[in-house]
């Protein structure tokens, strides 16, 4: 299950970006845009299919003793973005094309290596927040919930995604 919350999320955080590239290149690319805006489609299905898998794992309790909002992470890591549409936009031959390839396989690495799934923009686009949540022990949880308001000293009820990433699927806006 665990491959399958990665390559979901991985394929979703992913979407925005390839799909921005695709439209940009339509003209150029022809049937490969189209092929990938089919697949960035298909990532939004998968994501789709691993919300509604995770919400069948048991839910752990935080006891948080501090919540901190860290969207600017998710914003930091979208404005990553910037560069390799940059660079597709403003060229047309294919050291270019192989430039831009090589920065967004750059950010997948990366992405995956440090473990950011949490970094989503696909989530944060369909309302999820990202939190900074210090549980009584000290461990250090990122949490994705769709509330406004996490409790800073009480407890939250997630499901785990990865060792220090939860989402919340049950939120009130």
């Amino acid at each position: 299950m665990k491959g399958m919350v990665g390559a979901g999320l991985l394929a979703s955080a992913f979407a925005p970006l390839l799909a921005l590239i695709a439209i940009l290149k339509l003209p150029t690319l022809g049937c490969v845009s189209w092929a990938i805006l089919t697949g960035c489609l298909l990532s939004l299905v998968l994501l789709w299919l691993v919300l509604r898998s995770v919400a069948r794992v048991q839910t752990r309790p935080v006891e948080s003793v501090e919540v901190r909002r860290a969207d600017e992470s998710v914003l930091g890591f979208t404005s990553s973005y910037i560069v390799p549409v940059v660079v597709a936009l403003f060229s047309d031959d294919i050291a270019s094309l192989v430039a831009t390839i090589a920065l967004v396989l750059l950010l997948v690495v990366i992405y995956v290596r440090a473990g950011l799934y949490h970094l989503n923009p696909t989530l944060a686009v369909v309302g999820f927040r990202l939190y900074q949540v210090t549980a009584a022990g000290g461990a250090v949880t990122m949490v994705l919930s769709r509330s406004r308001h996490l409790p800073q000293h009480g407890v939250v009820e997630c499901r785990y995604l990865g060792d220090d990433v939860a989402i919340q699927l049950k939120g009130r806006p």
